[in-house]
């Protein structure tokens, strides 16, 4: 498929603030880096790469933004990412697994202290098939936790670099799952937690570069 015909929506969320009144340094950043990430990869149009942090990331917001993903038709990729204080899983898995949806559908998460709400979500994709399940990269399972600097969390950071790695001229495609592995490698490497990963029995993820532009992040 000729990229300029690629169809995609990416929602990216950072919610820094916890349930408890607890706040998290990073989400926000996380957040903000994989959509500025996306876009320096070609996926920068303002409609379909969405990135909610701060006073926009409120729950009504969120179900809205979720909702209208859900509501999307003929997408070759639909990809969600969440940083911070893990809201209910239903409404995620009502926009990413339905019938009619995205040919290739991802979850990435970073969370932690979220036991039973990944329990909800292993059980959540145990029940979708193969060909509606959403592929889901987690920052650690239900009995894990996850860490942060002043930057990143250490989960993100790992996956920002793998996304950011130089590759060969002429690269005209990203493998995400090789993305996904070689970040897993990482984070536990860093902090000694595997991470949660399902797949929809697909042996690559490959997307198309749209275009490579050198955008100002740090």
């Amino acid at each position: 498929m000729p990229a300029r015909d690629f169809r995609y929506h990416l929602l990216s969320i950072g919610v820094n603030r916890e349930a408890n009144g607890a706040s998290v340094r990073s989400a926000e950043r996380d957040a903000f880096g994989i959509s500025w990430t996306f876009a320096q990869l070609g996926y920068w149009r303002a409609d379909r790469n969405r990135c909610l942090t701060g006073a926009q990331a409120t729950a009504a917001s969120i179900d809205a933004h979720l909702a209208h993903c859900a509501g999307l038709d003929d997408l070759d990729l639909l990809l969600v990412y969440w940083s911070g204080h893990l809201f209910p899983c239903d409404p995620l898995m009502e926009a990413l697994a339905r019938d009619g949806g995205a040919r290739l559908r991802v979850l990435i998460i970073d969370t932690c202290h979220a036991d039973e709400r990944m329990r909800r979500l292993e059980a959540a994709l145990a029940d979708v098939p193969d060909a509606r399940r959403p592929v889901v990269l987690a920052s650690c399972a239900a009995d894990s936790r996850a860490r942060e600097n002043s930057v990143n969390g250490f989960f993100t950071g790992a996956l920002l670099r793998q996304l950011r790695r130089p590759r060969r001229p002429g690269a005209r495609t990203l493998d995400l799952l090789d993305a996904f592995n070689r970040a897993a490698d990482d984070a536990v490497g860093r902090t000694g937690r595997e991470p949660l990963f399902s797949s929809n029995g697909a042996g690559r993820l490959r997307i198309p570069i749209l275009t490579q532009t050198a955008l100002p992040f740090e």
